[in-house]
C-alpha cells in the first residue's frame, strides 16, 4: 500500500491540495478556467496539468488527474482562460477585460511553485487588466 497526499490511484501522482482566488484588480474573476502547466525551465517534468474553474467569488481548487485534488509539487506557469457559455447554449457570457498574455502558456508571466507540503497551499492570482 502506498502512502501519499492523494488517493491511491494507479498512475496518479502524489499531490498537494491547492486552492486560491483569481481576481482582476482585486475584483473576483468568476467562471475563469485556471490551468497550471509544468514549467520545464524550472525542472518540472511531471507532465500533469492540474486545473480548475473559479466560482462566483473567484475561488478555485485544482484537480490533478483521476479525481486527485491538488497538484504534484514543482514549478508551474499559470494560464487563466475566460469563462464561456455551455456548449449548445445561446447564453452570452460577459468577460471582464484582462491582459491576453495570461491565456498563453508561452507569454504568461504567472509562475508559482507548489511546495512539498502536507498542508493545503493557497495561491492567489491577481491579473492585470
Amino acid at each position: 500500500m502506498s502512502v501519499g497526499c492523494g488517493p491511491d490511484l494507479e498512475g496518479a501522482p502524489d499531490v498537494v491540495p491547492v486552492t486560491g482566488t483569481v481576481t482582476i484588480n482585486g475584483e473576483p474573476f468568476a467562471g475563469a478556467g485556471v490551468s497550471f502547466r509544468p514549467d520545464t525551465d524550472k525542472g518540472n517534468e511531471s507532465g500533469f496539468m492540474p486545473g480548475g474553474a473559479t466560482d462566483a467569488s473567484g475561488k478555485y481548487e485544482l484537480m490533478a488527474t483521476a479525481g486527485a485534488k491538488g497538484a504534484p509539487p514543482g514549478w508551474y506557469k499559470v494560464v487563466v482562460m475566460p469563462p464561456s457559455a455551455p456548449p449548445g447554449s445561446d447564453e452570452v457570457v460577459e468577460v471582464p477585460e484582462y491582459n491576453q498574455k495570461y491565456q498563453d502558456p508561452e507569454q504568461t508571466d504567472l509562475s508559482f511553485e507548489v511546495p512539498q507540503s502536507a498542508e493545503p497551499v493557497v495561491i492567489d492570482i491577481d491579473l492585470e487588466p
